[in-house]
């Protein structure tokens, strides 16, 4: 699981997100996140805000923190989509992405499995254009479980460097976070994302690789504007895209319409509210989430 924040290399980072201990990877990008509304768009369990058959509660799709539910035991969910984004500034450029690829199956009570799977990536700059695949990751994500509405669990996910230049620096990253969600008053939910991503910038002289730790948080309002569409404010950071670079802050908005009980559709438009190489980042996407 994604497009650029301040780039080729940041765009594929943005494809992927921060899911719990893996083993291989996607390009460093903060992945997504769901908030679990107070009100279900399907028959919950009683006490479960997360329900077996709510995606607007489970999928983690189309954010950039991550969601505190997990898919329950023998389900899997499928969650595809499509990102187009340009970057203006210096480093002005136009990816798009597809199909965005994220597979979550349920292992155990409270565990998944996240494997994200290898987008194309269509960057144009500077006149040309490159065609190429994001790097594949895997991950874990477990929920502590909830209390009241609320729900909390921590992910986390290794990348492995399978794409080529430029859509990867050629090293591995990891990404790690906490969330917690629930309901604030009737039909109005909110979700918020600790994240970090660890990763290392290659040196051109050959001495040892320069290692950043980057603070992603992300913070998600939401509620239902229709008994099972629901409408999303988000507020996220990138502490660092590297040595010696600034932070960055986006906002995203989203609509989420849950169709039946195995299918969601959505759409989203996302803006950096920062600027970095003089430049601002904007993109608009669509995509959908399959139970299975």
């Amino acid at each position: 699981m994604v497009c650029s924040r301040s780039g080729p290399v940041t765009v594929a980072r943005l494809a992927a997100s921060l899911c719990l201990a893996a083993v291989l990877t996607e390009v460093p990008v903060p992945v997504r996140a769901q908030t679990p509304p107070p009100a279900a768009a399907s028959p919950a369990p009683a006490g479960d805000p997360c329900g077996d058959t709510n995606l607007l509660a489970t999928t983690d799709r189309p954010t950039f923190g991550t969601n505190p539910c997990v898919v329950k035991p023998q389900d899997a969910i499928v969650e595809v989509g499509y990102r187009n984004t340009s970057t203006s500034g210096a480093g002005a450029s136009h990816v798009a992405a597809f199909p965005e690829n994220r597979d979550r199956i349920g292992l155990l009570p409270h565990l998944e499995l996240v494997l994200d799977l290898p987008s194309e990536l269509r960057l144009t700059a500077n006149n040309t254009t490159i065609v190429g695949q994001s790097n594949i990751g895997t991950g874990l994500k477990y929920e502590f479980g909830y209390f009241g509405s609320f729900v909390h669990g921590i992910a986390a996910e290794v990348v492995y460097p399978t794409a080529e230049a430029p859509f990867t620096n050629g090293l591995p990253s990891f990404n790690e976070s906490y969330q917690i969600g629930g309901g604030i008053v009737k039909n109005v939910g909110f979700n918020l994302t600790v994240g970090f991503n660890s990763f290392s910038t290659p040196n051109a002289a050959g001495a040892k690789n320069a290692s950043t730790t980057a603070f992603d948080p992300t913070f998600i309002l939401g509620g239902l504007v229709a008994p099972n569409t629901k409408l999303n404010v988000e507020v996220a950071n990138d502490s660092s895209n590297g040595p010696g670079t600034g932070g960055q802050f986006f906002g995203n908005v989203f609509l989420q319409h849950q169709v039946t009980k195995t299918v969601l559709l959505d759409v989203e438009v996302e803006q950096s509210l920062t600027t970095r190489s003089g430049g601002h980042t904007h993109y608009i996407g669509a995509g959908g989430a399959l139970r299975l």
